[in-house]
């Protein structure tokens, strides 16, 4: 598991029913996308297995036209109202989307969830100054110091820069995340910390969202984020 730079694993209803404590051994933080469960799996299984594999919990709800991957069915707040109160803890997460006005998440603001207020693109990018203009719209929350995720789609490389770019400049006032989905956008999911961007998303199935990889690939790519207890022990003896 990495010193910084929290690796998010995204999971649907299909992912979750299988996944024991061996295969999230390297991430910090799981993402459970409620838009891909059953309503019955919410409100019966839901909880014990999450405690079961004692990571801290992203709760996020996608509607059909924000998201890239179908959903099983439209919830209600009513359906999610159990499992958010019982993670009511500032160890876990919940994400609000920026761009919308409504959330199932009922008067989220006073939970002591940490929260991350997020804005999806699947068509472009977005300008320093707009994502200034969302931040500054937010609504203040019990747990100060909200976490602001930006997910756009950029053109070409030089927009993928450009964003990036301004993630960093952001993140010395904000605590940020940074994302461009597809195939252009792999450089932010694996460097994303070389511009302050604080999460990454992965996938231990299938992605949740265009360009997502797998917790392996990442390591791969990254090892230098992964040191083993043993490393860490010779490195201080130096």
């Amino acid at each position: 598991m990495p010193d910084s730079y929290k690796i998010v694993a995204s999971v649907g209803e299909d992912e979750l029913r299988h996944l024991q404590k061996k295969d999230v051994k390297e991430v910090d933080v799981i993402e459970v996308r409620l838009d891909l469960f059953s309503r019955n799996y919410i409100q019966k299984e839901m909880k014990k297995k999450i405690k079961a594999l004692g990571l801290p919990v992203l709760f996020t709800y996608r509607r059909a036209e924000d998201s890239s991957v179908r959903s099983y069915v439209k919830l209600f707040p009513e359906d999610v109202e159990g499992i958010i109160k019982d993670f009511n803890d500032n160890a876990n997460y919940l994400d609000i989307e920026l761009n919308r006005e409504d959330t199932i998440f009922r008067n989220y603001e006073t939970l002591n969830y940490r929260i991350i207020y997020s804005y999806h693109s699947f068509k472009k990018s977005i300008l320093a100054n707009e994502m200034n203009q969302f931040i500054a719209k937010s609504k203040p929350v019990k747990k100060k110091n909200p976490i602001y995720k930006f997910a756009i789609t950029p053109e070409n490389i030089e927009e993928t820069a450009d964003f990036l770019n301004d993630i960093k400049l952001l993140s010395k006032t904000h605590t940020m995340i940074g994302i461009c989905m597809g195939e252009l956008g792999i450089i932010s999911r694996v460097f994303g910390d070389k511009f302050n961007s604080s999460f990454t998303y992965m996938t231990l199935g299938e992605p949740k969202a265009p360009g997502q990889i797998s917790v392996d690939t990442f390591k791969k790519l990254r090892a230098d984020l992964f040191k083993s207890p043993q490393s860490s022990k010779e490195s201080k003896e130096d």
